[in-house]
């Protein structure tokens, strides 16, 4: 159950994207079909065009794999099973994804070739997706 600071998170994030509008199509709460695997991450991001632009038609889900997933752990979640969560996003096709955790401000980025890296100050780097971010402002 999403949170106070999940949800803070949530529009920081969604805001601080919104500078790559140009390449990405930022989507919240999106519901994704990967290859039967049903999951709603709580960000993600597509390149730009890659998704239907046509607002006269909808889809209650996407079964293309977005390139970046972006995951906000709440107070009562158990780590663990976002971790394993993560790594099915990889085995589903995206590229890289972000594990956010309000209540230590610290960010994992998990690419999907393999490793990690915690940002807990500083530029929130992301080299698979070309994307820096100041960590200060996604806690703000």
């Amino acid at each position: 159950m999403p949170s106070r600071n999940h949800a803070r998170v949530s529009h920081n994030l969604s805001v601080l994207l919104n500078s790559f509008k140009d390449r990405f199509t930022i989507c919240q709460q999106l519901s994704l079909s990967l290859d039967g695997w049903q999951t709603i991450p709580d960000l993600c991001l597509y390149p730009q065009g890659s998704l239907s632009s046509d607002w006269l038609t909808d889809d209650d889900e996407v079964t293309v794999p977005p390139i970046l997933v972006i995951e906000i752990l709440s107070p009562k979640q158990n780590l663990q099973p976002l971790v394993d969560k993560i790594r099915e996003y990889g085995r589903h096709g995206v590229k890289s994804c972000w594990l956010v955790e309000p209540a230590t401000r610290v960010v994992s980025v998990f690419p999907a070739l393999g490793g990690s890296r915690a940002c807990a100050e500083g530029t929130l780097r992301d080299e698979t997706v070309g994307i820096e971010i100041p960590l200060a402002q996604i806690f703000s």
